[in-house]
């Protein structure tokens, strides 16, 4: 039977339902509802009991969030067991029929969070491809400080150029502290990021609150970094004028606007 026969007949439809979660190009996790692995397009999705509480298309970014169930112990579920990662992670769903070769689309999304209601069982929101273009996006605004994101097209500093790799010599789950930092001035890295790989060709990063020395205080903390771990450190920057030419030598690209008036236009004044 093909899978459109099985679709309208009265019993001998085999449904299974497959969810392929995707980190970059080459890391996945594939996981299906039935009690057994199945391969589709080279891939082996893991019989798992895991399932869903409905594909919903009401048009609204929040009533159509898709929550997938299934066992605590699921690998992609365990990424978000602390800090989570810092890449997005896609899911895609797809429907068979067990026995045939063709597998349609349902739904397609990222995961939003993770949260773990028992001790064995996990329950992953995931928010829709709609969802994600609905957002309101940043805006250029008219500003002294720049609004440029360090490192982007618009601010163009070439962030490898002033990567500075560590070994991680001491950490206490909140900073992390490597040799080769301690020679930057205390607030170098202020406002940067620290990376590492995860495999895959992929990396995870954190942000740095705060450098003094050879210490950096992470934004969500040293969950999923080891001593010995290889870690690049990228300075941050203030955003002002000054740290861009200081700095970056980068004045020509500085988004902001230093010479804005102290007055606004608009209180009241007729004299601007």
């Amino acid at each position: 039977m093909s899978s459109d026969a099985r679709e309208i007949s009265l019993a001998g439809g085999k449904p299974v339902r497959l969810y392929l979660f995707e980190r970059g190009a080459s890391t996945r996790w594939a996981y299906n509802s039935s009690d057994r692995d199945i391969t589709y397009q080279g891939i082996d999705y893991l019989g798992r009991a895991i399932s869903d509480d409905g594909i919903r298309q009401s048009g609204q970014s929040s009533a159509d969030a898709l929550e997938v169930t299934g066992p605590a112990t699921l690998d992609v579920a365990q990424l978000y067991r602390g800090a989570p990662p810092s890449d997005e992670i896609s899911l895609t769903i797809r429907d068979l029929h067990y026995g045939e070769a063709d597998a349609l689309v349902r739904w397609s999304g990222s995961i939003g969070d993770v949260n773990f209601p028992a001790q064995d069982r996990c329950q992953i929101r995931c928010e829709s491809l709609a969802a994600s273009m609905a957002r309101e996006g940043l805006r250029l605004s008219w500003e002294r400080n720049c609004p440029h994101a360090l490192g982007d097209r618009l601010c163009r500093v070439d962030m490898e150029l002033y990567a500075v790799a560590g070994t991680v010599i001491t950490l206490d789950g909140i900073s992390v502290s490597a040799t080769a930092w301690a020679g930057y001035p205390d607030g170098w890295f202020d406002g940067g990021w620290v990376q590492w790989p995860v495999g895959g060709g992929e990396f995870d990063r954190r942000g740095i609150e705060t450098q003094v020395g050879g210490l950096l205080t992470l934004l969500g903390g040293s969950d999923g970094i080891a001593l010995a771990d290889a870690l690049t450190a990228y300075p941050g920057c203030l955003r002002t004028i000054a740290i861009c030419q200081s700095k970056f030598a980068n004045e020509d690209n500085y988004g902001g606007v230093p010479g804005l008036p102290g007055r606004s236009p608009f209180d009241g004044d007729p004299v601007f």
